[in-house]
């Protein structure tokens, strides 16, 4: 069985801005203008992302799409802020009989962030059209405690109080 440094190694992983380790694995071929972004993306990207308990993917959001899927290891949590203000949780996992689902799909303009338990959690994700971190924003507890104060708890653990450096 791999382990979590294991994982990194081979799959040649790296820090990822918003926590975990990270690497793009393909993106598409073709790009085309995103009305959206205004810009030029690919039509997708997908990348290996690792998780563990110590560094969960902090609440952030996109400009579009992104869909999970569950790899190895253990079970991880998607917690969304919906832009209605709700809020739901996706459990991505191989215990089906325990609502956990190979994959999910977070809308764009969620506000989302990922994290695990105990142990970490393999998953790929993959946008489209494809990720670039001109659509991406990192937001802080205290922006996100005023927008939902009902999710303050979870807040609190997965999003960071101070934005790290770029």
């Amino acid at each position: 069985m791999l382990t979590k440094a294991d994982y990194i190694q081979q799959l040649n992983l790296q820090p990822h801005a918003e926590g975990g380790w990270y690497r793009q694995v393909f993106h598409a071929a073709t790009q085309r203008l995103d009305p959206a972004s205004q810009a030029q993306r690919f039509d997708y990207t997908s990348i290996y992302f690792l998780l563990d308990e110590s560094s969960p993917s902090h609440l952030h959001r996109l400009l579009h799409d992104e869909l999970w899927y569950f790899h190895a290891g253990q079970p991880l949590t998607v917690h969304c802020l919906m832009p209605d203000g709700s809020y739901e949780a996706l459990h991505l996992g191989s215990n089906l009989a325990a609502g956990q689902e190979f994959q999910a799909r977070v809308p764009a303009g969620t506000i989302f962030g990922a994290e695990v338990h105990r142990g970490f959690a393999l998953v790929s994700c993959m946008v489209a059209p494809g990720f670039d971190y001109r659509d991406f924003e990192l937001l802080t507890a205290q922006e996100l405690t005023a927008m939902y104060p009902a999710q303050a708890s979870m807040i609190k653990r997965m999003a960071y109080a101070t934005l790290p450096a770029e």
